[in-house]
């Protein structure tokens, strides 16, 4: 008697270690990953017969999931410290850039109110000397605008009329008997001259065709016609040259007259209102210079704002990334540490309860 009740003890023991590797494999079962790793097991036990490989595997991709989290670690701590300084830059761009906005705007509200009492003092004044120097300042820069536009037509010119003497003396040495792989390094010079000529780049085409022609078959007929051409060119550069020239002579006439005739109309204003006039263009170009890095700085520091919120948002993000990682990685390592606990521990139930499965 007290023998059956041994062995039904056993027994008892037996069937409770069995149910309680079923539940275990069945709460792993019922996780996708778990379920695919016990499927694994499964596949290698039906094919092998022995555990031997599939442990192996399982503990190749434990140390694979250990793996990955010591890399995930390494990414989190570099990216925390690139927050942290980004943070900390912006943060002290935002500071600058607020002080920046203050002081620019308590700037242009002082010389606002300095050019308000100035101009009380002396409106009509100060309207009359701003309107003949308008008219200065308007007058002599469309003479500067001219004169340079002059300068740089003139110079124009005269590089395209030496451009031309240039082609023309090359193609005088063809006729005297050169041969063109002589002038070969002269002529490809002079062609990127004229053809870099923005100014007369339409007018020396026909040049430059030609002088491409040479290049393939010399004769003296297509020579003199360059030179007619060239000739014909030359004439054109100068005469045009010679009218930029007398229009450019008429216009310096017509300003020296007009600057000397301003120039006596703003000397017969008083001294003070000259002071004042001073005065006040200091304040204007003060409201000028305020406003601009006002709103300078006032972009920088919206911009800077900006950058700060989204850098906080990426920040948050890769902190719940890696949470989440972290989380999921850690119960993946968990239900692969079960499972090898049970292939080594509860070999026989494991097999049995995998058995038992779809």
């Amino acid at each position: 008697m007290q023998k059956l009740i041994a062995l039904a003890l056993i027994v008892s023991c037996v069937m409770g270690v069995q149910k309680d590797t079923k539940t275990v494999l069945a709460e792993i079962d019922a996780d996708n990953f778990g379920n695919t790793i016990l499927s694994t097991v499964q596949m290698y036990l039906q094919a092998k017969g022995n555990a031997e490989e599939i442990l192996v595997l399982l503990n190749q991709v434990l140390a694979g999931l250990v793996d990955d989290q010591n890399k995930h670690d390494n990414v989190i701590r570099v990216d925390r410290a690139a927050c942290t300084r980004i943070v900390t830059d912006l943060e002290n761009s935002i500071a600058y850039h607020t002080a920046q906005v203050a002081a620019n705007a308590q700037m242009r509200e002082d010389n606002e109110k300095a050019l308000a009492e100035a101009e009380n003092d002396v409106r009509q004044t100060i309207q009359d000397i701003e309107s003949n120097e308008r008219t200065f300042a308007q007058e002599e820069a469309n003479r500067n605008k001219a004169h340079e536009t002059w300068v740089r037509k003139n110079g124009e010119h005269d590089d395209a009329i030496a451009a031309v003497d240039e082609a023309t003396k090359l193609v005088q040495h063809l006729s005297l008997g050169a041969t063109f792989a002589e002038l070969k390094p002269k002529f490809e010079a002079v062609q990127k001259r004229l053809i870099e000529n923005e100014s007369h780049g339409a007018l020396f085409q026909p040049i430059v065709t030609a002088l491409t022609e040479l290049a393939t078959k010399v004769d003296q007929k297509a020579i003199q016609r360059i030179l007619q051409l060239l000739s014909q060119l030359r004439q054109q550069l100068i005469e045009a040259r010679s009218v930029l020239e007398d229009t450019e002579n008429r216009q310096a006439q017509r300003w020296s007259e007009f600057s000397t005739h301003l120039s006596n109309e703003h000397n017969r204003l008083v001294d003070r209102k000259n002071q004042l006039e001073q005065s006040i263009q200091t304040f204007r170009t003060n409201i000028e210079t305020a406003t601009h890095f006002y709103e300078v700085h006032q972009l920088e520091l919206e911009q800077a704002q900006e950058t700060l919120d989204a850098e906080h948002e990426w920040c948050a993000l890769q902190e719940t990334t890696y949470d989440t990682q972290t989380t999921e990685r850690s119960r993946q390592q968990e239900i692969v540490q079960r499972i090898l606990e049970h292939l080594t521990e509860k070999l026989t139930a494991t097999s049995q309860y995998l058995g038992g499965r779809f």
